[in-house]
Parts: C-alpha cells; structure tokens; sequence
C-alpha cells in the first residue's frame, strides 16, 4: 500500500517537471495544478501516517495472539490439575529490555520443542519391545527415562524453574518431563502476557496460585483488545482509502491543469 501512494507521488511530480519558465510561472492553470500538487501530497502523507498506524495495530494484535495461544498451551499443559503455583515458572526479570524478552522467549521455546521431542522418546522406551526403549537405557539406565540436556538443567537453575531433580536430575521420564514443561510453558506465558496485560490493565497474579478459571479470564480480557484492534485497524483501512482517493483526484486534477497550460502555451506561441 505504501508503495503505491509512492508510485503515485512520482507520477504525479514527474508531469510538473520541465513545465514553467517561458513567462508562464503566472499562468493560473499552473497555479491551480500546484495547488492540487500540494494537497496531493498532504494526503498521501496522512495515508503513509495511517499505513504506519495500521503496521503498528496488526504487530500488537500478533503479539495478543501469540500470548492467548501460550495461555491455552499452558492449560493444555496443565492437564487434569486446576491450579499450578506461579512460582513454579521461576524468577522473571520486570525490566527486561524488549530485546532480552524476545531473547528469552525464542530460547524457552526451543527447550520447549526439544522437551516434548524427549518426552516422546521416553514414552515409547516405556515399551520394553520398542527400539527407543534400548537406546534410552543406554544413555540413563532407563528405558522409560530420557536425559536432559545440561544447558536445559542449567537454564532451569539458574532461573529457578521447577522439575523433578531427585535421583539423576538430568533423567527424566515421561511424567517428569510433563512437570518440567509445564513450568517452562508457564514461563513462556508469563514473558508473553506480562507487558500486555500490564499496558491494557489487566490483572495478572505474579505470586500464588493460577488457576485455569483465571488464565480463562485472562484470555478472554485479551480477546476483547484483540477485537477492539481489529475495528481500529478496519477504520484506519477506510481513512487509507479515502486519502488515496482524494490524492488521486488531486493528480489528475494537476494533470489535467499542466495539459491545459501547455495548450494555453502552445496557442500563444502559434499566434505569435
């Protein structure tokens, strides 16, 4: 869309170009087209302001649709339970820079991806016939237990993220991986949710217990801003449409005028 009020821009500057001189600087027709010329270009730049607007609204309504779908991963996680303690998700840091979030939340959701990818293989070794089983007993003396990769445990200690670390703490069976993920996509929700809710006043409990009543709550205040971007970016779509419009008519009222001149010019010239 930005493109073609540009495209437009240029072709309608491109036809005042090499026009005037000749003692034709006061001919009205070429006042009238750099009349058109100048609110063509009031309007094209109100369109870019509202294109712009537009980019913004549609990136925040990504980032609400990225944080709903981490909340109902985070209940999906949660199973049959009703309530997880938030501490569970270890310590986040509130003034992380925009920069350190997004950080953190494409590392989480790589552990993340590789812990079900692991979980997946110690299920299967729970099967003594499977080939996975004898490959997990290979690496931790289980076929039904899968190990954690060290910078996996080192990212949960040093964030203080609940799993079952008794025993082998890297080993992990199918059910210890579901503990371990549900606090790493709990972590990830919060880092998702936590500016939006923050920024559009909604109440997220940062101690305690959180209980899927709530993250429902929480989901549905989100989906309400979600709804009220989309009109935004509807009526902003209108307000675009209407200024390319009227810079349309501009152009083709400063074309108009320049063809006018020039025949004006070329009449005179003749006569004389």
């Amino acid at each position: 869309m930005t493109e073609a009020v540009n495209n437009y821009a240029a072709s309608g500057v491109q036809k005042l170009d090499g026009v005037g001189g000749a003692g034709s600087t006061g001919n009205i027709q070429l006042i009238f087209a750099q009349l058109q010329m100048e609110l063509a270009k009031t309007n094209k730049e109100s369109a870019l302001d509202k294109i712009e607007q537009i980019r913004e609204a549609q990136a925040e309504s990504a980032a609400i649709t990225a944080a709903i779908n981490a909340l109902r991963n985070l209940k999906s996680e949660m199973g049959d339970d009703d309530e997880i303690s938030i501490s569970d998700f270890g310590t986040i840091n509130p003034n992380l820079t925009p920069e350190q979030r997004e950080a953190q939340i494409n590392e989480i959701k790589d552990f993340i991806a590789e812990a079900k990818d692991l979980q997946y293989k110690a299920k299967l070794g729970e099967d003594e016939n499977n080939p996975q089983a004898a490959l997990n007993e290979a690496a931790s003396n289980e076929n039904e237990s899968t190990m954690m990769p060290v910078e996996m445990e080192n990212y949960f200690k040093a964030n203080g993220l609940n799993y079952d670390d008794s025993g082998v703490s890297r080993r992990q069976n199918a059910g210890e991986w579901g503990e371990a993920l549900v606090s790493m996509t709990g972590r990830l929700a919060y880092l998702q949710v936590g500016d939006l809710c923050a920024e559009y006043g909604i109440e997220l409990p940062t101690s305690g217990d959180l209980t899927t009543e709530r993250i429902d709550t929480i989901i549905a205040s989100l989906q309400a801003v979600q709804e009220e971007t989309g009109s935004d970016i509807q009526q902003e779509m209108v307000f675009v449409q209407d200024f390319m419009g009227q810079y349309n008519s501009y152009t083709q009222g400063a074309s108009s005028a320049i063809s006018s001149a020039s025949e004006t010019l070329k009449a005179v010239a003749r006569g004389g």
